[in-house]
């Protein structure tokens, strides 16, 4: 039944997303006469992972109650998911949880429909839908494999469980990348079960954002972008893991996915007793070399003895980064903050002073905007990366003493960018703040505190809500003291705005 190659379709934009040197489709569809899973297989993987949360749950009830009801874990000897983005409303198994979990209960039939989902339809569509493309490497000298797999579900009661009457929560993921090669994302339940959801790309708003940033004269009103969704129940949505990605927020009802991420490794062919026998090497390719690169750099560069060191390092693992894939917009994105880091280091005299090649302060500024500029050319849709341009071009505006009107341009961008996303659903919480806060306060700086005040006004209807979600949201208390603290300083600085106003 599956022995023919799935049929799809590409979701293409009227301004085609750049891969390297490489236009590609921003995803890619399974037709409507050739699902990737049949009903029956369906029912056969959801009852498999709902019989492994039932014993998870048992096995882990008194010691964790509350964990259990935001997240699955990821085996039983712990109650904490190893997935990297927990929400209130979500719950996830890891897949080779759900298998081994059922084999240990004699289910193997969820083995053998794994393996063949994998082995007969995922390898052999993603092989000649994305490998087969590839002008860099030859195909056939890559193996792909399942780098994980998760079964997700978001579920919107439980996300909206203390929501403030009129308050609209929903159960979903923030704007991310993936580790791998592409991503598969497979729906399990119809759509007349849930309202909203899907997977948003940022690139899905590449058409609107000039090479400047948002033309002066922007109507967020205008801007007409759903997230995408596979076709069908059991049908598939696939994307490039490196492609800037949200899981739209579930408003109403339960929606449930596998999302399948898939890596290739290099394949070495080795003779073993007359007779071929192939080996995957840990040698991987550029793509994925550049992504943990980037995801490992403030973990290794924190063994470092001092800031300067730990910033230097960054930087080194950015660069390495950009080595393998010169066209990394994220990549050039996280050189630049490292430079500017770097550049608010050398502000204090003690370790300004010890620096025996006597950089100025300036020249650091100069290539991080650099840095930023590039990354603008790659991946022109990322709010943070125009947040942080303003920034740096602030810094060097008072470096030189003299205006520039990019500043405003740069935040401008990031404050449309962060509102469209936002009302499409995908949660940019902490970064919009960011931006609220030094879009506002640069206006107030140019005595525009008419306009300050619209900006900053924003805050206000977001405190109650980061205060309330923050403890199932954050990574850590730090990082929630942190979204407080730029709250409240915006909060402040429209007081004062109103009271200039009110003189």
């Amino acid at each position: 039944e599956h022995d023919e190659i799935l049929s799809y379709n590409d979701v293409a934009l009227d301004q085609l997303v750049t891969k390297g040197d490489e236009k590609h489709r921003v995803a890619i569809r399974t037709k409507q006469s050739t699902p990737l899973l049949q009903h029956h297989e369906i029912l056969c993987l959801k009852e498999a992972v709902e019989l492994y949360w039932e014993g998870l749950s048992s096995y882990k009830i008194e010691e964790s109650p509350q964990s259990n009801r935001n997240s699955t874990g990821s085996n039983h000897s712990s109650a904490k998911s190893r997935f990297t983005y927990q929400r209130r409303g979500n719950s996830e198994a890891h897949l080779s949880d759900v298998v081994k979990f059922s084999h240990s209960q004699e289910k193997t039939q969820v083995t053998s429909l794994v393996n063949d989902l994998l082995l007969n339809r995922v390898y052999p569509w993603i092989r000649d839908a994305y490998l087969s493309k590839e002008t860099t490497i030859r195909p056939k000298d890559w193996e792909l494999y399942v780098y994980d797999s998760l079964f997700i579900r978001y579920n919107a009661t439980e996300a909206n469980i203390d929501a403030v009457i009129g308050e609209r929560v929903g159960a979903g993921q923030p704007l991310h990348r993936d580790l791998g090669y592409v991503s598969v994302n497979i729906m399990l339940n119809s759509q007349r079960e849930f309202e909203g959801g899907g997977t948003f790309f940022e690139n899905q708003l590449r058409s609107l954002i000039s090479e400047d940033g948002v033309p002066e004269l922007f109507d967020e009103a205008a801007v007409d972008v759903l997230p995408l969704k596979p076709l069908g129940v059991g049908h598939a949505l696939v994307h490039y893991s490196s492609d800037r990605h949200a899981g739209a927020a579930t408003f109403g009802g339960v929606r449930d996915i596998l999302v399948i991420f898939v890596a290739a490794a290099a394949r070495n062919e080795n003779e073993k007793d007359g007779s071929q026998s192939t080996v995957t090497t840990g040698r991987a390719p550029t793509w994925e070399r550049a992504a943990r690169l980037k995801s490992t750099s403030r973990g290794n560069c924190s063994k470092c003895s001092s800031i300067v060191d730990h910033l230097a390092c960054r930087m080194l693992h950015h660069r390495l980064a950009i080595g393998h894939v010169p066209n990394d917009g994220e990549a050039w994105h996280y050189l630049g903050m490292a430079m500017l880091e770097f550049y608010e280091v050398l502000q204090y005299p003690d370790i300004g002073n010890s620096n025996p090649d006597s950089i100025e302060g300036e020249d650091v500024l100069e290539l991080s905007i650099e840095c930023f500029n590039k990354a603008t050319r790659h991946t022109p849709c990322d709010g943070r990366l125009y947040n942080n341009l303003g920034i740096a071009l602030e810094r060097l505006s008072e470096c030189r003493r003299e205006s520039d009107e990019r500043i405003k341009r740069a935040y401008k961008t990031s404050f449309v960018i962060h509102s469209v996303c936002e009302k499409i659903g995908c949660d940019v919480g902490a970064d919009f703040e960011r931006t609220i806060l030094n879009y506002g306060l640069h206006l107030s700086k140019q005595d525009d505190f008419e306009g300050a005040i619209r900006i900053l006004s924003q805050i206000e209807s977001r405190a109650a809500s980061s205060n309330k979600n923050s403890e199932l949201t954050s990574g850590s208390m730090h990082a929630n003291d942190s979204r407080q603290k730029i709250i409240q300083d915006a909060k402040g600085l429209l007081s004062f705005c109103a009271s200039q106003i009110a003189k």
